[in-house]
């Protein structure tokens, strides 16, 4: 059985009767039960009123039909009587009903929201003297909840690649030590086939450390939401050279062309930045190898900021990555990249976040030459 406690996630597993048989610690902490507590208890003991009556007429009969159900709201209430919004998916087979899912974190902060500029208006209305002075406190709440929905959407759409990695990629690993286990008990009564336990054995041992290594990886993504950036200047070669021989990349050599060596940035984030754009690439290339790599860096659109007389720029890292292919395998790479887009990867998201919790942005790109083509933007301050 894997151990759901290791999972930067909720998972529940209920019986046909909807009896709760396991919870993991990502659920029992957050809402203050023991399992004691919770064991062979109703899911609808712990469903809010309005997310009962959801589930009850809708989900389930859902989940009966299909056999699953996505993204799906319900609120989960704690020992203390506090509600907190989960997104979850779920899924049933012969014997059990899986739901897994994350906490919502900014969905109450967001309706809590949404209640007060409610209230506001109501009095507002209410109070002709004031009337004036509430529309425009209206006003500045607007814009806040319209900024609150902004970061909600993009928080949503993190949660649904994380679930994806979690129902996917994590399942992948699963299912191998499984096949591996199986092939091992089967052969080890026999003393002629201990060799093939032996090698099932060490299957079981490194397919287990990949998925252990992806969660965390998986811990480590969902943590930079809440992480407050120590930023100073780094020197940019010095990262790369450091990374590059830890990585897929390590027999090859860079061409640099800098107009500057310095980036402003949280090390530790950076670092990690270039460990996952590396196996992005290595990923990309796969056994073809590389022909030249070429990484050039600009800075553009200087400007003062008073009162520190800090002088503020963009700085355009860019690289420039030729697999060793032909024209054939090339027009291949661009087809499986389907149309210059490479899909959902856990290294990928990786540079997407990082690039914009420090205020920038990433792309990547398969040329119809095949070659990678890979452009970060971030603000710069000078030395």
């Amino acid at each position: 059985m894997p151990d759901y406690d290791l999972l930067p996630c909720g998972v529940i597993s209920l019986n046909l009767n909807e009896k709760i048989l396991a919870v993991n610690s990502y659920i029992i902490e957050k809402l203050g039960y023991t399992f004691s507590e919770l064991e062979n208890t109703s899911i609808n003991s712990i469903l809010s009123t309005g997310s009962r009556i959801l589930y009850k007429t809708h989900f389930y009969p859902t989940l009966m039909g299909k056999g699953k159900v996505q993204e799906i709201v319900l609120s989960l209430t704690g020992k203390d009587g506090t509600k907190y919004p989960f997104l979850f998916n779920m899924s049933m087979d012969a014997s059990q009903i899986h739901i897994s899912g994350l906490i919502l974190n900014k969905r109450s902060d967001f309706e809590s929201g949404l209640i007060e500029a409610k209230n506001a208006a109501e009095t507002a209305l209410l109070k002709n003297k004031e009337l004036m002075l509430a529309h425009n406190e209206l006003g500045k709440i607007q814009k806040e909840l319209e900024s609150q929905l902004r970061e909600e959407k993009t928080t949503n759409k993190e949660l649904r690649i994380l679930n994806k990695m979690i129902s996917h990629d994590l399942q992948e690993p699963l299912r191998k030590i499984q096949l591996f286990a199986s092939r091992t008990i089967l052969k080890a009564d026999s003393l002629n086939s201990m060799d093939d336990v032996l090698h099932n054995l060490n299957k079981i041992i490194e397919v287990a450390g990949r998925g252990h290594s992806l969660t965390k990886r998986l811990q480590q993504y969902s943590e930079l939401e809440y992480y407050t950036l120590r930023k100073a200047h780094v020197n940019l070669t010095g990262i790369i050279e450091s990374i590059k021989t830890e990585s897929p990349l390590s027999t090859y050599d860079f061409i640099y062309d800098l107009e500057i060596n310095s980036l402003y940035g949280d090390e530790d984030k950076i670092t990690i930045l270039f460990t996952e754009l590396f196996h992005l690439i290595g990923r990309l290339i796969g056994s073809n190898g590389v022909k030249s790599m070429n990484l050039s860096s600009r800075i553009s659109a200087k400007e003062t900021k008073s009162p520190t007389n800090l002088e503020i720029g963009k700085l355009k890292i860019l690289l420039m990555v030729e697999p060793k292919i032909n024209n054939e395998d090339a027009k291949e790479m661009v087809h499986h990249a389907g149309g210059h887009r490479m899909g959902i990867n856990l290294d990928m998201v990786f540079c997407e976040k990082i690039t914009s919790l420090h205020g920038g942005t990433f792309n990547i790109e398969i040329l119809d030459s095949g070659k990678i083509r890979i452009a970060i933007m971030l603000p710069h301050v000078s030395l």
